[in-house]
């Protein structure tokens, strides 16, 4: 596909359901009612299970594929005083899952030994040299958080030399798994458990309370469930169904006591206890751990989230700040670099690679690049002999699937339907960014390459009362599989704007319909017209670190221009 240079595409107005007016909650405000049924929400309990988690019924952790033995061996390993070692990804998801396992297994005499890979010498997910070294410690039992799924020669090396695994992973599940002793995963297609979308630190927290339950007990959440809401948004995960119970109930935990590390990191941060929410956890908390396996090495953020008092935490936590900081510098660095490699024909799939690139900041470009132009994206740091690579997709297309595909050409490979990363040689870039090319290309045309926002309900800005906002902002928490609710407004006039930022690409206005005045930001739309009156399409949030109301807009246009909304009567 080309014929033209690679430009950022208009975004389609899309009603997530045109007839959700019709069917909305009686005497529910009527703005609240229509996003509620846009999102499938049309009784009273549904509504009350939606805005009180805890209603929601518990699924069995039992019916989880492996579980029964994962829970049998582990009990073996801690009555013959066995060595268990635990190794967990180097991402927010896996560190929290290793702290999670550490926490819940100590009260039940466990003896452990904690492994993280080092990003830049071992790469994503367990690996031979790894294997050999923890049986070299002693340990007789390997479990794996949030990797291991895919790692068919490094368990069959693990059995061979006497090393038992047990896998807790969240990663597409391939056609051939390992040979694990037990392999826990809710995305095995045998599993008769109804929820698929656990994070691997979710995971982790069923099997430590079956493995209590085994032993007549109960885990103690307040050791381990604020952790588990970290890494369940942090990762992305879908915040529905039960991710929406852990979340809401570990943000409680939270609010009413910080541990030492996550209360050192809003101070660095300079967020209140009070206000933290999964914006807080995924924009302010979740980068500073990251920035520990993407500059230096993951040990910091664990160690971090498992100190027991805050002088030992404060320092940590200034580190990784400090790592932050440094990391945000190098990614504005190479989004400028990437532009330029990007700069050219318009292609389905955008593959671009560099050696001034870090290998700890790929993915951060790769999620820039697929934001900013509605492509799937891979992004690498090229290397002599192997590069390095992170890949991150659009709705409407599997990257793993596709680099699956090409895994004659890969050396390792790994992850789920929108991110992955893998490792090639350099030799075999090229003719692997044509096939994932030609891939797209053959599943990616016309409007599938614009990108689509949803829209729960159309409202004039003049209706949203009182009420409207409150009931809008109960539907927290907010992230990936619950949005923010959306809506659209037509004819908002601009009362005042100008651009912020240090490019100078957002947009901070205020906006008016009638006597009702709002303040309002739009990031990274500096470079679009903002005439006298404009529709917008926007959520409503909090100022960061106050609690002041704004809007946030999604997207705008010229009210003369009357972009169309797909599905609008």
């Amino acid at each position: 596909m080309s014929g033209g240079l690679l430009t950022r595409p208009t975004a389609r107005w899309q009603l997530r359901d045109p007839d959700a007016r019709s069917k909305g909650i009686a005497n529910f405000p009527p703005v609240v009612a229509t996003v509620l049924a846009s999102r499938g929400i049309t009784r009273r309990d549904q509504a009350d299970a939606f805005y009180k988690p805890h209603l929601l019924p518990d699924h069995d952790p039992m019916l989880l594929p492996g579980m029964a033995e994962a829970i049998a061996r582990t009990r073996q390993a801690i009555a013959e005083r066995e060595t268990i070692a635990l190794f967990g990804d180097f991402d927010v998801d896996g560190v929290t899952s290793i702290a999670v396992l550490n926490n819940g297994l100590r009260p039940l005499g466990a003896t452990m030994i904690r492994y993280i890979p080092d990003r830049f010498r071992e790469g994503y997910g367990l690996n031979l040299n790894a294997v050999r070294e923890l049986r070299s410690q002693g340990a007789s039992l390997l479990v794996t958080a949030d990797c291991g799924i895919s790692s068919v020669e490094e368990v069959a090396l693990a059995n061979q030399l006497g090393l038992d695994v047990i896998i807790l992973d969240h990663h597409t599940v391939p056609e051939i798994m390992p040979a694990a002793f037990a392999a826990v995963n809710p995305k095995r297609l045998d599993s008769p458990y109804p929820f698929t979308e656990l994070a691997a630190v979710g995971v982790a927290y069923r099997f430590l309370q079956m493995l209590h339950e085994s032993y007549g007990r109960t885990l103690p959440d307040d050791d381990v469930l604020d952790l588990v809401a970290l890494g369940t948004v942090v990762d992305v995960a879908p915040l529905a169904d039960e991710n929406r119970r852990i979340v809401t109930d570990g943000l409680l935990r939270m609010r009413h006591q910080l541990r030492p590390g996550l209360f050192a990191l809003a101070k660095v941060a300079q967020t209140a206890p009070e206000q933290f929410n999964a914006e807080t956890l995924g924009f302010a908390i979740g980068p500073r751990m990251n920035a520990a396996g993407r500059l230096e090495h993951a040990y910091l953020a664990l160690d971090l989230m498992l100190a027991e008092d805050h002088a030992t935490a404060r320092p940590l936590a200034e580190k990784l700040d400090e790592l932050n900081r440094k990391r945000q510098q190098q990614t504005t660095a190479a989004m400028l670099l990437a532009e330029e490699l990007v700069a050219g024909d318009d292609v389905p799939l955008i593959m671009i690679g560099h050696a001034d690139i870090h290998a700890g900041i790929v993915g951060l470009v790769a999620a820039r690049l697929a934001e900013k132009y509605h492509r799937p994206s891979i992004v690498y740091e090229r290397q002599a002999e192997t590069s390095r690579a992170s890949a991150r997709s659009i709705p409407v297309f599997d990257i793993t699937r596709a680099i699956r595909k090409e895994r004659a050409l890969l050396v390792k490979h790994g992850g789920h339907r929108a991110a992955a990363g893998f490792t090639v040689r350099t030799e075999n870039v090229e003719r692997l960014r044509e096939n994932l090319i030609n891939t797209a290309g053959d599943m990616l045309q016309g409007d599938l390459l614009r990108p689509v926002i949803e829209i729960d309900a159309e409202a004039r800005l003049g209706d949203l009362n009182g009420l409207e906002v409150k009931g809008l902002m109960r539907f927290e928490p907010c992230g990936h599989g619950n949005r923010k609710p959306v809506l659209m407004s037509r004819n908002v006039r601009v009362a005042r704007s100008k651009k912020v930022g240090a490019d100078q690409d957002h947009v901070q206005l205020t906006v008016k319909d009638g006597a009702l005045t709002w303040p309002a930001i739009a990031f990274r739309q500096g470079s679009k017209e903002l005439p006298e009156e404009i529709d917008i399409v926007y959520s409503l949030t909090r100022d960061w670190g106050s609690e002041q109301l704004k809007l946030e807009l999604l997207d705008f246009a010229p009210s003369a221009q009357r972009r169309p909304v797909e599905g609008e009567r």
